[in-house]
C-alpha cells in the first residue's frame, strides 16, 4: 500500500495539530512535517523535505498562502497543493488556483471530508468545497457572452466545464465515451489557449475571461 507523504502549513497550532492527527490515523496518509508559516517550509523543502500533498492555509504570517504557491510549485513540481483555509472571497479563491492550487477546501469541512478529498486528488480529481464550487458555479452563469472566435472549441469547454464540478480525467472519458488519451489532448489544446499548466488554473482563467457558461 502506498503511503502519501503530506506537508502540512498552517498556522492555527490547534488546528494544525487536529490536521495532522486524522493524517497519521489513517493508514494511507503521512504528515511528514508542519509548519506555521510558509518560509521555514520552503527552507526545510530546499533543503531535501519531500511530499506528494501539500494543505496550505492561505492567512499565514509575513508571506502569505497565495503568494507562496508559485515558491512551492517551483519546488516540488508534481506535489498537489490544496487550499485550506477559512478564507471564502472570491477573489482570493480564484487567485489561489489561478496561481496553481490544485482544491480549495474551507477548515469547516469535517476530517471524514478531508480525507474524501485527498482521495480525489489523488484520483486525478480537483476537489472544490461545497460553498466554493457553488461560487464557481454562480461566476459561470454571471458571464457576458464573448466574440465567438475567442472561445473554447465546444469540447475543450465541456471538458472543462466536467473538471469544475470535480469529476477526474477518467470519469470524464467515461462520461463523454471517449479515451482518457482523448480528454489529455483536449485539455492540453485548452491549456495552450488559456495560457496555464494546471486544471484549476485553466477552469479559472477560463471563468475569469468569460470563456465558459453553463447556460
Amino acid at each position: 500500500m502506498i503511503t502519501h507523504r503530506i506537508i502540512l502549513i498552517e498556522d492555527h497550532a490547534i488546528y494544525r495539530k487536529a490536521v495532522s492527527t486524522t493524517l497519521d490515523n489513517h493508514a494511507d496518509y503521512n504528515c511528514v512535517a508542519q509548519f506555521s508559516n510558509m518560509e521555514d517550509a520552503l527552507e526545510a523543502i530546499d533543503k531535501g523535505l519531500v511530499g506528494d500533498i501539500i494543505l496550505l492555509d492561505l492567512g499565514l504570517p509575513a508571506m502569505g498562502g497565495i503568494d507562496g504557491i508559485g515558491a512551492l510549485r517551483g519546488q516540488l513540481p508534481d506535489a498537489k497543493i490544496i487550499i485550506l483555509t477559512a478564507l471564502t472571497d472570491r477573489e482570493k479563491v480564484f487567485a489561489a488556483l489561478e496561481a496553481g492550487a490544485h482544491g480549495y477546501l474551507v477548515k469547516a469541512g469535517s476530517p471524514a471530508r478531508l480525507l474524501q478529498n485527498l482521495a480525489e486528488v489523488i484520483a486525478g480529481g480537483t476537489p472544490l468545497d461545497p460553498q466554493i464550487a457553488g461560487m464557481v458555479l454562480r461566476t459561470f452563469q454571471k458571464l457576458s457572452p464573448i466574440a465567438e472566435e475567442d472561445k473554447l472549441a465546444p469540447r475543450e469547454k465541456e471538458i472543462l466545464q466536467l473538471v469544475a464540478q470535480g469529476l477526474t480525467k477518467l470519469q470524464v472519458a467515461d462520461e463523454l465515451g471517449i479515451s482518457p488519451h482523448s480528454v489529455s489532448g483536449y485539455l492540453r489544446r485548452a491549456f495552450d489557449k488559456l495560457h496555464v499548466h494546471s486544471l484549476p488554473a485553466a477552469v479559472s482563467a477560463a471563468i475569469r475571461r468569460g470563456l465558459l457558461d453553463l447556460s
